[in-house]
């Protein structure tokens, strides 16, 4: 059931992003760390997939980092898009900043869909997202955590 959920919470991650075209994302991330680590889903020149490998766990994680195109990056209003899409699918925002919205997207028989995006310009111009399935409630602490560790397979 998490899996599933994990995977429908990436689908909609992946409405909001446009791809960029200048260098190759691997050179943006720590691929040795990532697939150490993780199973690779998707990889091409401008996004990955990766998610957790099949251990039992209490969060299954998919990560996803995209390059986007400067134009829709700069846009100030994209988080507000982001809320505005999430509210009209009756999502719980938990946290929201200029650089990231956290999301309650689904309960269901004592399972937790989040899904967390955050945009990166430290190196390009990349979108952070991370779809995550629990068995429990997880705290915002516990979901900045997973971004710190999203975030760290940036070089």
């Amino acid at each position: 059931m998490k899996k599933f959920l994990v995977f429908f919470l990436a689908i909609l991650v992946l409405t909001f992003v446009a791809c960029g075209k200048d260098k190759n994302l691997e050179s943006y991330l720590d691929m040795e760390k990532i697939q150490s680590e993780f199973n690779i889903d998707e990889k091409d020149d401008e996004h990955i997939k990766f998610k957790d490998k099949d251990e039992p766990r209490s969060a299954y994680r998919i990560f996803n980092f995209q390059k986007m195109k400067s134009v829709d990056f700069k846009n100030p209003k994209k988080i507000d898009k982001l809320e505005e899409f999430y509210l009209g699918k009756n999502c719980d925002i938990i946290y929201k900043d200029e650089s990231t919205i956290i999301v309650l997207v689904l309960v269901q028989d004592n399972s937790y869909a989040y899904n967390i995006q955050s945009f990166d310009d430290s190196k390009t111009e990349l979108m952070i997202a991370v779809s995550i399935g629990s068995d429990k409630e997880l705290s915002e602490t516990e979901l900045f955590n997973l971004l710190d560790e999203a975030k760290s397979f940036i070089k």
